[in-house]
């Protein structure tokens, strides 16, 4: 830790590309990070109490130190988690349109198996066809009530640890000897 209210994630690398992904020949500055990499520091992230500031600190060998990598590398970093918070961001508002699209549905389904079953008369299609009204209804109010309760917060989480890690302080140290 550097101090109480930052917490460090240390990761030990042995060259800058070795953060991206291996198939990305991109500029470092446009790179995918590496994918065990991405999953670690969302894990280590989503540990981490929201008061405390995130620190990324990685460890270099002295003899591959490169002021102007590391300033493209950190850019990249950024704008990596810039666009993932944009497309979460985008899943988010799509998933709420949907809410209220099963919300409109299910009411409108319910709606008609309640006028069906006033209007026709009883018999075994007819209780078929309600019966399927009323189910379609009922499954598509679970969606919303699964959608708004589960669905949304894990995308705000998801969310919320993207920005925490594009506001990340990034760090290179030189602390290690080559061997």
């Amino acid at each position: 830790m550097t101090d109480n209210n930052t917490t460090d994630i240390n990761i030990n690398i042995d060259y800058y590309r070795e953060i991206y992904n291996e198939w990305d020949f991109s500029p470092l500055n446009n790179s995918d990070l590496d994918d065990d990499l991405f999953e670690y520091l969302e894990e280590s992230v989503s540990e981490i109490p929201k008061k405390n500031k995130v620190c990324i600190v990685f460890h270099i060998p002295a003899s591959i130190h490169d002021v102007e990598k590391e300033q493209k590398s950190i850019e990249g970093f950024k704008n990596y988690f810039h666009y993932y918070i944009k497309k979460y961001s985008n899943k988010l508002r799509t998933t709420k349109h949907n809410s209220i699209a099963y919300a409109i549905f299910g009411l409108f389904l319910l709606f008609i198996g309640s006028l069906l079953q006033r209007i026709i008369p009883k018999a075994i299609f007819a209780d078929f066809l309600i019966e399927g009204f009323f189910i379609g209804g009922w499954v598509l109010f679970w969606e919303l009530f699964n959608t708004l309760f589960f669905k949304l917060q894990k995308l705000k989480d998801r969310i919320t640890v993207f920005q925490r890690l594009q506001t990340a302080d990034i760090i290179y140290k030189t602390d290690r000897n080559d061997q």
